[in-house]
């Protein structure tokens, strides 16, 4: 009996135990330090610093982009100068790419459903189309139309066409631009770390943005590529553009873990010491005395010349080190430096493509331009007043030559590999050879045209990537960009 009695008063206790728990079930299961919604502008803080140090750091620029740029070289583990690719880097990048994608779609959702901010809107927007843009041109085809839609049961996301993407990029970032507004009652704050709050600058990014878009498929669909930029530089009261350096999209890093300046934190952090400057560059910047080259550049410790290497080459080529030009100072030597995202002189060549190609660019003729972009990248490190001799010199003055825009496009473009990389397959100048210790050498007469595809997309999305891999050779070559009109290149 007293048995019976302990196992009906147990039977009891199960039975009413729900009932007690339950009363304040969701305030208890709720951790105070994993919250389900954060504001939005710190999403987007995180995804700026995110994206940032992924595609920018040494493993997203230094030892791919740019050294497949010719503005970096390795000095030692030359594997991916080399394109001997990493998977487990392609897989982490491409994750990285659409975690930051997937929080920017749900913050423009929650935006658009509560009717909230417009600038947040319009800045995820922004920065939704930049990542989309770096991503496409580095894997070409991607989940775009059905990217970050998880939660609503997409899981195996189709591959839309670079084309496809393009277009819908333009179609985006003009109508991020209607969103913006200088409205006391939508300011952001200085927790904006861009910007500092500013919503014009942001303005400006995002249309300096569609020109970037728009010239970079001016040679495949140049009526489209037209239209949007002559719609931007015909109205820069409804489209504002980046044309003076203090408007640059710089992201000014934190001196300290996780918070510094990708190349610094390589060297101070990670120890490494793998990257010289290329001798491409470093030759190009020589033969026409361009007062860059000292700030771009360190002279050799051993006897105060400029040297570059060969990138891709075997490490006993490179010869001793004290005689290699090391990275300029500013670049990767200070811990709270500048991450460059676009800049003045970019926009500038963009304009003096256009007007050379004879677009309506406001009256701004390509010498203008030109010229202009010259004196905005010699500007950025305090070069002004060389600025005269130096566009003085016959290979440098303005003689309406196309090249002359690719040069110095190219050139000021350092530090953003991702971007000289892109530059390069487009324009095929400078002229680059491939990487002579390559194991494809002798395969291809080119760096490589593409990025690797992530194994773990071909094994946990095989059915919409198969058709993707159709007429690619060697993971990085055979398929070119939609952009890429090159001819002879393989």
């Amino acid at each position: 009996m007293k048995k019976f009695k302990q196992i009906l008063i147990l039977i009891l206790g199960l039975i009413i135990l729900p009932v007690s728990c339950t009363k304040d079930f969701e305030e208890i299961n709720t951790d105070p330090n994993n919250p389900t919604d954060v504001p939005s502008i710190n999403v987007i803080v995180n995804v700026i610093r995110l994206h940032t140090q992924a595609y920018y750091n040494a493993w997203g620029d230094m030892n791919e982009p740019s050294s497949w740029a010719n503005h970096l070289g390795k000095i030692q583990y030359i594997d991916e100068a080399a394109y001997r690719f990493r998977e487990g880097t392609v897989n982490g990048l491409w994750a990285n790419t659409y975690l930051n994608l997937n929080d920017l779609g749900l913050i423009i959702e929650k935006e658009s459903r509560t009717g909230g901010n417009p600038n947040i809107k319009a800045i995820a927007m922004t920065l939704r189309a930049y990542i989309f843009h770096m991503a496409t041109d580095r894997w070409k085809d991607i989940p775009y139309s059905e990217a970050g839609r998880g939660h609503q049961g997409i899981t195996t996301p189709a591959y839309d066409t670079q084309e496809s993407i393009y277009l819908d990029l333009l179609a985006q970032l003009k109508a991020a631009n209607e969103l913006y507004t200088t409205a006391a009652t939508y300011a952001i704050g200085s927790s904006d770390v861009l910007f500092g709050g500013n919503i014009i600058k942001w303005k400006r990014f995002n249309n300096s943005l569609r020109l970037r878009v728009a010239i970079r498929m001016s040679n495949v669909a140049p009526a489209i590529a037209k239209t949007n930029i002559e719609e931007i530089l015909t109205n820069p009261a409804t489209y504002p553009i980046i044309t003076a350096n203090a408007d640059n999209v710089y992201l000014w890093w934190q001196a300290t873990a996780p918070y510094k300046e990708p190349w610094n934190s390589d060297r101070t952090d990670a120890g490494r010491d793998d990257h010289g400057m290329c001798v491409t560059l470093i030759d190009i910047l020589k033969d026409h005395d361009d007062p860059r080259l000292p700030v771009y550049a360190k002279p050799a410790a051993a006897d105060g010349e400029y040297r570059g290497v060969v990138s891709g080459d075997l490490p006993e080529n490179v010869g001793a080190l004290n005689r290699i030009s090391r990275i300029g100072a500013i670049f990767r030597d200070v811990p709270d430096g500048f991450t460059p995202i676009l800049r003045a002189a970019e926009v500038h060549f963009i304009i003096a493509e256009a007007a050379f190609k004879n677009w309506n660019t406001g009256g701004i003729t390509a010498q203008q331009a030109y010229e202009a972009g010259v004196a905005a990248s010699l500007a950025e490190y305090g070069l002004s007043a060389s600025y005269t001799a130096y566009i003085a010199q016959p290979d440098i003055a303005w003689n309406n030559q196309l090249n002359q825009i690719y040069h110095q496009k190219w050139i000021s473009l350092f530090k953003n590999g991702n971007e000289a990389w892109a530059e390069n397959r487009r324009t095929d100048y400078p002229l680059l050879e491939h990487a002579p210790y390559s194991p494809y050498f002798g395969q291809h007469n080119r760096p490589p045209f593409r990025y690797p595809y992530p194994v773990t997309e071909i094994n946990l999305n095989k059915d919409n990537i198969e058709p993707k891999l159709v007429g690619i050779v060697d993971h990085m070559w055979g398929q070119k960009m939609w952009w890429d009109t090159r001819t002879g290149v393989n």
